[in-house]
């Protein structure tokens, strides 16, 4: 690595130990207290137990600092609880749970926007210094129940079209938008249907020593417009991504689009019995209403220490489209730049996708890749990578794949091989392969290319790479 990159590196480090040291002291700075049970009162008891959402709505309302103390009893909540700014919620040894038929989130900022259909204004209202430590926080969920069905940001108006819903990219137990100053530190969460954190417009965010046991779509699911995040030990049962960093995203699981930027992520640790052992990283170009574009691109990151994930997707990706019927939902490649993977343990094997394609090493769409990029990135970097990799089953099975993919199913095309992007510079360091340092790691590097591959006059693309340094 160049004197130049380990100076980013170590900007990125700085820059985000202190804003988690400012977050902390401010924090510190509260002093008004008061314990839940205190305003017992105001909780009611049902069939379920007794529920506090009324209870915990006025304490934090009244109060900077509310305490749930431990208890052998679910403190239950049956609707959304609305934090303001410069709140602490201690729940070390609580059980904070949804009412099993509660539909919408359980606990969410103040002042939140959506920023779908158009950017959101630079003069809009934003929640500051937000923190909440510990506690047991979930759904009584047995699966997943669809974007929208479950952690709603408002409650469904009977006869209405579901389509209709407020915040329509909003599906999480905890949300959190436009806020400057948001720590999570030492949860857990449990059984939750959709996300269990979804964030948008984010400054200044901590996320720490959170685990999730049971939990069936993304564990922190990251939207973009963000800057300024630390997150560290992260581990447990997801349904789909440990952390998701979807700074383009779909419309149906996100409020939030543009750039991440300043991000320095660690410790992460998917459980085996996690059935998607993917990290999404999803740059792209998003189109509001007006026809203007955002280009979501990640920027300035450190994603190291990390153990059970076998695939890093680093690619914009529409839904899927029926060929000669369909035309792709509308967007571009996005962009990223000074990139650091580190420290990362990956047993690739199989392809994450489970297509045949890839299982039968189709010479044209097989290639799959424990890294697979598909934006226009200056630098890459992968340091002390240490992969397990099965090339008489796999033979087009790769350490990183730049470019488009490609496959179609039941008619219709899953990815988007009309897209090229570029990597300008990747740099590969200590990289191991099945316990032996690689001598030739370039040879582990892949470009795709398509040339009209569905035979339909849209489906030409490539990738490309620039150069790749080896030490």
């Amino acid at each position: 690595m160049t004197t130049e990159k380990s100076i980013v590196r170590q900007t990125i480090y700085d820059t985000l130990t202190a804003m988690k040291a400012r977050n902390a002291e401010v924090s510190a700075r509260l002093s008004d207290r008061v314990l839940l049970t205190d305003y017992a009162h105001l909780s009611r008891k049902t069939d379920t137990g007794t529920v506090w959402t009324q209870a915990l709505q006025t304490a934090l309302s009244e109060h900077e600092i509310v305490v749930i103390p431990p208890s052998d009893a679910i403190y239950y909540i049956d609707g959304s609880v609305i934090i303001p700014s410069h709140r602490r919620i201690e729940a070390d040894g609580a059980r904070i749970f949804l009412t099993p038929d509660c539909e919408v989130l359980m606990l969410r900022n103040a002042h939140t926007a959506d920023g779908t259909h158009s950017p959101v204004p630079d003069g809009a209202l934003w929640d500051c210094d937000i923190t909440i430590s510990g506690g047991i926080w979930g759904e009584s969920r047995t699966r997943r129940q669809g974007y929208g069905a479950t952690g709603r940001y408002e409650p469904r108006i009977p006869g209405a079209d579901d389509e209709l819903r407020a915040f329509y990219g909003v599906s999480t137990l905890f949300l959190f938008l436009c806020v400057d100053g948001l720590t999570l530190e030492n949860l857990t969460f449990v059984h939750t249907a959709g996300f269990s954190v979804q964030t948008g417009y984010l400054k200044n965010g901590v996320f720490e020593r959170i685990r999730f046991e049971g939990c069936f779509a993304d564990g922190l699911h990251l939207n973009g417009a963000s800057e300024n995040l630390y997150i560290s030990d992260i581990s447990g049962e997801v349904g789909d991504d440990l952390v998701a960093f979807n700074m383009y995203d779909w419309q149906n699981s996100s409020v939030s689009f543009g750039a991440t930027r300043c991000v320095w992520c660690e410790g992460l640790d998917l459980s085996p019995a996690s059935p998607y052992k993917a990290l999404r990283i999803e740059p792209g170009m998003y189109f509001y209403d007006d026809d203007s574009a955002v280009d979501c691109g990640l920027f300035d990151a450190v994603i190291r220490s990390v153990r059970g994930i076998a695939t890093f997707k680093m690619y914009f990706q529409t839904p899927r489209y029926k060929l000669g019927e369909e035309l792709p939902e509308r967007g571009e490649v996005g962009s990223a730049d000074n990139l650091f993977f580190e420290d990362i343990v990956i047993d690739l094997d199989r392809p994450i996708d489970g297509f045949p394609e890839y299982f039968t090493a189709d010479p044209v769409r097989g290639a799959f890749a424990a890294f697979e990029l598909g934006a226009n990135i200056g630098y890459v970097s992968f340091s002390d990578i240490a992969i397990t990799m099965y090339p008489e089953k796999f033979p087009s099975s790769y350490l990183v794949t730049v470019g488009p993919k490609s496959v179609v199913w039941q008619g219709c095309e899953i990815f988007d091989p009309y897209l090229s992007s570029r990597t300008g510079t990747v740099e590969l360091h200590n990289i191991v392969v099945n316990g032996v340092k690689c001598e030739n790691p370039a040879a582990l590097v892949h470009a795709t290319v398509f040339e009209d591959v569905n035979h339909d006059g849209m489906s030409t693309g490539r990738g490309e790479i620039g150069e790749i340094l080896e030490s």
